[in-house]
């Protein structure tokens, strides 16, 4: 199951949870806070997620038919990395899971039944203490980036791109003008740390680089340092802010 929130602030939470009502409820109060929300009821359809999105915080029920969230957290921190805050909940509420969950990895930890005010007061704090925020709308050439709607457009057309291409997309429109690393990009962008080897980033590059219409004359390009990473040089670069 996938249940998919409409995309208002930037936020982005992935959520782990097979109770369908509870998905439900968390899901609108996520909506209601301006935060979209990716429900997963499988620990496998959410490691499959996690590989190929980036989220800015994660929400586990303990336990799932698959699985639970002490095998879970490990493997998002060895695998996706510490950037993300995690929000493990519950119906075990004794300190010394609670203690666990946190060796593990976790950031918070609450317990069900849920409180939704609750809930959102802790999210809202770890957003803080990760000092998220969100991306301006941005214009850069005959491109305009809006992270807000998750949309570009180039001369007012939108660009179909997959949910990888479009982080990346707007990750070199911010930084327009800076090289960039491949590592960087694996760090900031995927979340991971990987051997610059990995042709992940040089892939997605070269298919923004055809969706985008780079090659066919317009102002802005993605150019290449072999061996290191990339450039996303812009000309008559300007910006605005919602």
């Amino acid at each position: 199951m996938s249940l998919e929130c409409v995309v208002t602030d930037g936020v982005r939470i992935c959520l782990l949870e097979d109770d369908i009502l509870i998905a439900k409820l968390l899901s609108a109060t996520f909506e209601q806070n301006a935060w979209s929300c990716d429900c997963f009821e499988t620990i496998a359809l959410l490691k499959a997620a996690l590989c190929e999105a980036v989220y800015d915080l994660i929400v586990l029920d303990w336990s799932v038919p698959d699985g639970t969230a002490e095998t879970l957290i490990p493997w998002i921190r060895e695998r996706v990395g510490w950037k993300q805050p995690i929000l493990v909940e519950s119906v075990h509420g004794d300190e010394a899971q609670i203690v666990r969950a946190l060796m593990l990895g976790a950031d918070d930890y609450v317990v069900k039944p849920l409180r939704l005010a609750e809930v959102t007061a802790r999210i809202q704090s770890l957003l803080r203490r990760t000092q998220w925020m969100p991306t301006p709308t941005l214009s850069r050439g005959h491109y305009r980036v809006d992270a807000a709607r998750r949309e570009l457009t180039l001369n007012g057309e939108p660009i179909a791109l997959t949910r990888m291409e479009l982080d990346l997309a707007i990750y070199l429109f911010r930084h327009a003008g800076e090289l960039l690393s491949r590592e960087r990009l694996l760090r900031d962008v995927w979340g991971i740390k990987a051997s610059l080897e990995t042709r992940t980033v040089d892939t997605h590059i070269n298919r923004l680089r055809k969706k985008l219409k780079m090659d066919a004359g317009q102002a802005a390009r993605i150019t290449t340092l072999h061996g290191y990473g990339y450039r996303l040089e812009v000309r008559q670069t300007s910006s605005a802010s919602t």
